[in-house]
């Protein structure tokens, strides 16, 4: 029966298993503030169960609108994929409307992947000195509770330390230095892993931005599919915001090519993964292990 539910899940129409994505993402992840969460939570429980809702333009439509108060009402502190999750529910609304659903859902699926990746690479690369020069990271490593425990990991420094250093940065981020006595002092490695997140960093979302635009031959349209992969599997193990990588999965899986089924399964294998990695830190469980 268990293997009859999975042959299923993997035959479904890809953009229906696209948009069912979007929805257990946003059940698990519920957006907006207070009194937004639970109406999200419904309509993506309505979405999960109802072919009917998940193929009308007026369910998409309206999710569509919510995301976009969402924006509205915390402008202009929005996330990233604030506007990419409206701009979808609008692509969903749309491709409702159209005789080949299933074509329209991809098409807009690669070009939001594709924009998303064509301007993060445009402003890491060429638009903000400070993050191809490393600073970036290099304060975003001690500064984010969010990395704190990869940051330990890969820098080799104890916690008291880290956390000194923590609130050097914090007490200088208007630019304005003041030395302290006793200031701390960053370890050398903490600059060596922040170049090397930089250039992963625009590495990879540059090969996901050039794939994703590029026409490429059938025969090498899985690349594509592959680096986003990548991209998700590990960008989320350490920056902990599983909506974003949700969100990019559903879009790939709507333009992924139907006859790769096992790049269909591994699309749902990464969106698994990417919940355990938010979910349950897998570098704070090493830390605490490498500590005991």
């Amino acid at each position: 029966m268990a293997w009859r539910a999975w042959s299923e899940i993997v035959g479904m129409e890809r953009a229906d298993l696209a948009l069912r994505l979007l929805a257990v993402g946003l059940l698990f992840q519920p957006v907006g503030n207070r009194w937004m969460r639970p109406l999200a939570m419904l309509i993506a429980a309505v979405l999960l169960l109802s072919e009917n809702a998940r193929r009308s333009a007026w369910t998409w439509g309206a999710l569509a609108l919510f995301a976009t108060v969402r924006i509205v009402l915390v402008w202009p502190t929005s996330d990233n994929h604030a506007f990419l999750l409206a701009y979808w529910c609008l692509a969903a609304a749309i491709a409702s409307l159209a005789a080949d659903r299933d074509r329209v859902l991809a098409w807009n699926g690669r070009a939001l992947v594709a924009g998303a990746f064509v301007f993060a690479t445009l402003w890491k690369a060429v638009l903000s000195p400070d993050f191809l020069d490393g600073r970036f990271f290099a304060v975003s490593l001690v500064g984010d509770p969010r990395f704190e425990s990869f940051a330990l990991l890969a820098t080799g420094m104890e916690r008291d330390d880290f956390l000194d250093l923590r609130d050097l940065v914090r007490e200088h981020t208007d630019g304005v230095f003041v030395p302290w006595d006793d200031m701390p002092a960053p370890p050398p490695r903490l600059f060596a892993v922040a170049r090397a997140l930089t250039v992963a960093t625009i590495g990879i979302e540059a090969a996901v931005a050039v794939t994703f635009v590029a026409p490429l031959a059938a025969g090498f349209a899985w690349i594509r599919d592959v680096l986003l992969l990548a991209f998700c599997a590990g960008t989320y193990a350490l920056a902990p915001v599983a909506g974003f990588g949700w969100l990019l999965l559903s879009m790939g899986l709507a333009q992924l090519d139907p006859r790769r089924r096992a790049l269909r399964t591994a699309y749902l294998a990464v969106f698994a993964l990417v919940l355990v990695e938010t979910r349950w830190p897998i570098f704070a469980s090493l830390v605490a292990w490498l500590g005991s």
